[in-house]
């Protein structure tokens, strides 16, 4: 016969252990602490896949929103030396017909003006190798594509129609940083917000140091706040005497004609 005080009992042929009470509440912890694992683990995985569909729907809303490069092809019928002023006025309304407002060309061209002060074409930086009225250089094959591009669609490389056609291809959606700009040149009417941009996302001429002036304060490319770029301050003053110059005068050059067209 058991004993009374023995913590073992036997009836027929089962044995029952009598249990402490604090190792029935380490059980239950342990196990309340295996569901709270298992939870965890559940909601990161929820997290994950929600991620990924988010993902994946922007991907495929950012491919069908994503436009198809404009190929224009731009005749100009002007003599080959012409005095500075007439380039101007060729480059704006070569850019006003390729669907930019008066105020986004002007922006363009207060960038032409600093990256090639003569509307050169041809200019060239010896140090880097920088070439054309936007001194497209080797950063990201730009400067190779943009050959490319003018051996392609028969455009001389050294020709203004073929280096701004091309500035229109990458703005419209071959570059995938340039691209950014197309829609706010259409729209804008302040030329230092055109200006400022088109510095940051086409031009990308960022220096280490400079005034607080050439601090690219914009909101279109966050990832560039604060960033210092090359004479941003006299881009932005060029660009607003060109829009002084071509909103208050209705002059037109009729001595030459220029014909825009888009494939």
């Amino acid at each position: 016969m058991a004993d009374a005080a023995d913590s073992k009992s036997a009836v027929g042929n089962y044995m029952w252990v009598q249990v402490p009470p604090s190792a029935l509440t380490f059980t239950k912890m342990r196990r309340k602490h295996i569901i709270f694992i298992n939870i965890a683990i559940l909601a990161v995985i929820l997290a994950l896949v929600i991620t990924v569909i988010v993902l994946i729907i922007s991907g495929l809303r950012n491919r069908s929103a994503q436009k198809e490069p404009r190929v224009i092809t731009i005749t100009i019928d002007a003599p080959e030396n012409i005095p500075l002023e007439e380039k101007e006025l060729i480059v704006y309304e070569s850019l006003l017909k390729a669907g930019y407002s008066p105020a986004g060309a002007c922006g363009i061209m207060g960038n032409i003006s600093v990256e090639s002060p003569d509307f050169d074409t041809r200019a060239v930086n010896e140090s880097n190798g920088a070439f054309g009225l936007f001194q497209w250089n080797d950063v990201g094959d730009r400067q190779q594509h943009l050959r490319d591009f003018c051996d392609e669609h028969n455009m001389n490389v050294n020709s203004m129609e073929g280096q701004l056609a091309y500035a229109v291809y990458e703005l419209s959606g071959a570059d995938p940083i340039a691209c950014r700009l197309d829609d706010l040149l259409k729209e804008t009417d302040d030329p230092y917000t055109a200006a400022a941009e088109f510095t940051a996302g086409f031009e990308r001429c960022i220096s280490r140091s400079g005034p607080a002036s050439d601090v690219y304060h914009g909101g279109l490319y966050p990832e560039f706040y604060g960033e210092h770029y090359q004479a941003l301050s006299k881009r932005i003053n060029k660009a607003m005497n060109y829009h002084l110059r071509f909103t208050q005068s209705d002059g037109q050059d009729k001595d030459s004609q220029i014909n825009i067209t888009i494939e």
